[in-house]
């Protein structure tokens, strides 16, 4: 056993003094004071301290992350809740204007209840069905209760034309309470009526636009065609367009009625700066040589693009958004699964009066306030009217022969100047005048002076205008007819009336004015190895018209096919199954309807969306 200075020794050598906390119960530790061992205990208590202290520190980091993790899921939530509350309103904008779309294609002035009977669809995803309340209101007016009015457009393919407008505004909201997040959207929408005598020539749906110009032929007036448009020149002569050539559905430089692609010639078309630039490419093809023998591979999108480059907007088609203007027959606005031809032929239709008010108010029998069918003359009321004290002749029966329909005619025939002097042209200025039977016909002669303020004739029967028309204080004037056939100053004197059958070569016609906006149609479509005369022919002709010069200043619409009226176009020339050669056409558009439409003129429906706003 080891004592004294030994013991220490040893205990130093075993217990160095950096492990003297583990040798607790050695020796040395047995010789160490007694406060000495409580100071080497005391660390171990501060330890426990800073475990707390750290302890409380991460505690508190922890709870800081989770209330940043919850604010930040807050704000992710309402995020998300705002985004799904402006889509349920952009989808309710979307629904009320789709209603309201509707609603004025069956009713082109709406009824508060109709208007007020517009809502919301329902949400079809459970979850946004639950959270969300969507609600949709239409009113008239922007602001509230303001008058339709007319305006001149002043953009897009139609700019430039004047239209009757009234005003809609949509609101839409979308509410999640739960959040107290609300999103109002709101939209204007335009309905526009423009009157289509605003064009030089406006084709309707189900109906394309077609020329092949044999002789010279430069038109005037903005050219339209809710179908599309085939435009074709021949190589020696030249067709030129003054205006807009705008289409709904596609724009081809070719013919429609060859069985092989033709595509001679270059039309030419006036660009924004006032320049005749040819017409050399379609969404076909580029680059088509003037004898149209040579042509490059084009595409929808170097027409697309070119188009603009070349003409500054004013060759458009479909490609670039072109839209419809509707003629206002409630089953073509709705869409109704009919022929588009046949229902626009209502316009010019007697009434039954079994027609809903939509159809009656764009039916030219409903507007007129003289009518004279079979012969007998009434006002819009239903109220005789007495032609007796008119000159004899004022209202007469006659027949001809009609060499493209191939039969003599049963003509009803209306003296025009017989019936201005004495008195009983129509307060309105709108005439309908119709007989009955299948060669059935209307002729208005002596119409060189119409009535002050206008005069418009509409027939359901193929309608013949005979010598020059509207050419003494020239007034607003419209003949709207199943066809339209022109019979030249010189009709009477080649002797056509009692020898309309004759050889063509043996019915000269002489020169000839007509100043009137026409709506008319070819009897069929053109199909290839069969063409329809093109818009060149769609005003028809019966002499021989090679020697004379046809001037017209008006407007074309063609909005449907000739019902009455079937026979097929054909020329030209000495055989016998020819009927006329073609004039000199100098055509051109009037711009008197540029500020003054004939009476009662039927224009089209062009629904657009304006400004948008959410908050």
């Amino acid at each position: 056993m080891l004592v004294g200075n030994a013991s220490r020794r040893w205990a130093d050598r075993t217990c160095p003094r950096w492990m003297m906390f583990r040798c607790e119960g050695g020796e040395v530790a047995r010789t160490l004071p007694r406060d000495t061992r409580r100071d080497w205990r005391r660390p171990r208590g501060a330890a426990l301290v800073l475990s707390l202290l750290l302890l409380a520190l991460l505690l508190m980091f922890a709870i800081g992350f989770l209330q940043m993790a919850l604010t930040e899921s807050g704000i992710t939530t309402n995020s998300t809740r705002q985004v799904h509350a402006f889509y349920a309103a952009e989808a309710g904008l979307e629904s009320g204007y789709r209603d309201l779309r509707t609603v004025l294609l069956g009713a082109p002035s709406p009824t508060g209840t109709q208007l007020q009977g517009i809502g919301p669809r329902s949400l079809t995803e459970p979850v946004l069905a639950a959270a969300l309340t969507v609600s949709v209101a239409v009113q008239r007016g922007n602001p509230p209760g303001a008058e339709p009015y007319r305006t001149t457009i002043e953009s897009g393919p139609f700019r430039g034309l004047f239209a009757n407008v009234t005003d809609y505004a949509i609101t839409s909201a979308a509410s999640d309470a739960s959040r107290g997040i609300t999103v109002q959207l709101a939209q204007a929408v335009r309905y526009l009526r423009i009157p289509l005598f605003q064009f030089g020539a406006f084709y309707g749906r189900g109906i394309d636009f077609e020329t092949y110009a044999g002789p010279t032929f430069t038109f005037t007036g903005r050219v339209h065609g809710d179908s599309d448009v085939y435009i074709s020149d021949t190589s020696v002569n030249g067709l030129s367009f003054d205006s807009y050539v705008t289409a709904t559905g596609g724009f081809y430089r070719r013919r429609k009625d060859s069985a092989t692609t033709v595509r001679a010639g270059n039309p030419q078309v006036r660009d924004a700066g006032g320049a005749y630039r040819p017409l050399d490419f379609d969404r076909e093809v580029k680059n088509i040589s003037g004898d149209g023998s040579r042509a490059e591979a084009g595409g929808l999108d170097y027409w697309r693009s070119e188009a603009i480059r070349r003409f500054g907007g004013r060759v458009l088609d479909g490609a670039h958004g072109v839209q419809e203007i509707i003629p206002p027959i409630p089953a073509l606005l709705t869409g109704q699964d009919a022929p588009p031809d046949v229902l626009a032929h209502q316009m010019i239709e007697r009434g039954s009066g079994s027609e809903s008010d939509a159809l009656r108010e764009a039916m030219m029998y409903d507007k007129a306030d003289l009518r004279i069918l079979d012969g007998e003359a009434t006002n819009k009321r239903g109220e005789s009217v007495d032609l007796t004290p008119c000159a004899e002749g004022t209202l007469s029966v006659t027949r001809f022969h009609d060499g493209r329909e191939r039969k003599e005619m049963a003509v009803r025939e209306l003296d025009l100047g017989k019936l201005l002097a004495c008195g009983k042209m129509p307060a309105n200025g709108v005439l309908y005048i119709a007989d009955t039977g299948s060669s059935a016909a209307v002729r208005l002669v002596n119409g060189q002076e119409l009535p002050a303020g206008g005069l418009t004739i509409a027939s359901e029967n193929p309608v013949y205008i005979q010598g020059n028309y509207n050419t003494r204080n020239k007034q607003a004037a419209a003949v709207m007819a199943d066809a339209v056939t022109i019979l030249s100053e010189n009709w009477r004197s080649n002797g056509s009336d009692d020898k309309g059958d004759r050889p063509t070569s043996q019915r000269r016609a002489s020169d000839t004015i007509v100043n009137a906006a026409i709506a008319t149609g070819p009897s069929e479509e053109s199909s290839p190895g069969a063409g329809n005369g093109e818009f060149n022919n769609v005003l028809r002709f019966l002499e021989d018209w090679s020697r004379a010069t046809f001037t017209y200043s008006g407007s074309v619409v063609v909005l449907w096919h000739s019902q009455q009226a079937r026979e097929r176009w054909r020329c030209c020339g000495a055989g016998g199954d020819n009927y006329y050669d073609p004039p000199t056409r100098v055509w051109s558009y009037d711009t008197l309807f540029d500020t003054t439409q004939p009476p009662g003129t039927p224009y089209g429906v062009h629904i657009a969306r304006g400004q948008w706003s959410g908050r």
